[in-house]
């Protein structure tokens, strides 16, 4: 009886809460009901998984034919990553979900993202790493955020895998914010932008470099060059969204 009282209680002060302070959906604005999350229905309706079929094994580029295999310019020029993947492509409700995580201060997103990219990881059918290792932001950049949104889904995510995560990389504070770049100007940007922190804990080591967005896939390629000295023995870049130029 105490326990059926109790739920009572919380679902009376959930409905105040919506009544008083009402939420609204992520992407639409349109206003949720006490029952919806984040995302009104039309909106979590809107949220389709990329298919790896449909992409290169390697570089995770859409391919016109052979599914799921190596692209030709993947199969002409060795990569850097073993493999790549992302979940969903950067435009709808997953790009506000990104949005909101980083910058509108809402870092209780990066649970439920991990949740998708753990469950792409199973379409993906990748082996399991050694370690995470979350894109770092510049010092300047987490003053004015207060966190690495890349690192809380990092460590969202190492809590399905039970994998650690490993903060060996950093990031000068000259590094220009990249929402601000073109594709042209992100481009140029150099792997010295990275710095790696701990050789140790990477070498012959299996890794998932974690990023939110791979837009050029620039930033994913200068970390992968830093991480490279150390002598990993396969690097994975997996991603939640991606805008690739195709």
């Amino acid at each position: 009886m105490r326990a059926l009282y109790s739920q009572f209680i919380h679902r009376v002060k959930h409905s105040c809460l919506h009544l008083f302070y009402p939420t609204c959906c992520l992407h639409c604005q349109s206003l949720l009901n006490p029952s919806e999350a984040i995302l009104c229905p039309d909106c979590s309706q809107l949220l389709e998984m990329i298919d790896p079929i449909d992409c290169c094994a390697i570089c995770f580029n859409v391919l016109a034919h052979d599914e799921y295999s190596p692209c030709q310019e993947c199969r002409k020029i060795p990569q850097l990553y073993h493999r790549m993947g992302a979940v969903f492509d950067y435009q709808g409700p997953a790009s506000s979900l990104i949005q909101s995580l980083k910058y509108g201060n809402q870092p209780y997103l990066a649970k439920g993202m991990a949740a998708f990219l753990f469950a792409q990881i199973q379409n993906l059918q990748w082996p399991l790493p050694d370690a995470l290792v979350p894109v770092p932001l510049s010092w300047m950049r987490w003053l004015q955020r207060g966190y690495n949104q890349t690192h809380l889904i990092a460590e969202e995510l190492s809590l399905f895998i039970q994998r650690p995560v490993l903060n060996v990389l950093g990031r000068r504070s000259g590094d220009h914010r990249q929402a601000m770049l073109n594709y042209q100007q992100r481009q140029t940007l150099k792997s010295e932008n990275f710095q790696l922190l701990d050789h140790k804990k990477i070498q012959d080591k299996v890794i998932w470099v974690i990023d939110d967005v791979m837009t050029t896939g620039t930033t994913l390629r200068c970390c992968a060059e830093t991480l490279c000295e150390a002598g990993p023995k396969h690097l994975y870049g997996l991603t939640f969204c991606r805008t690739l130029q195709f």
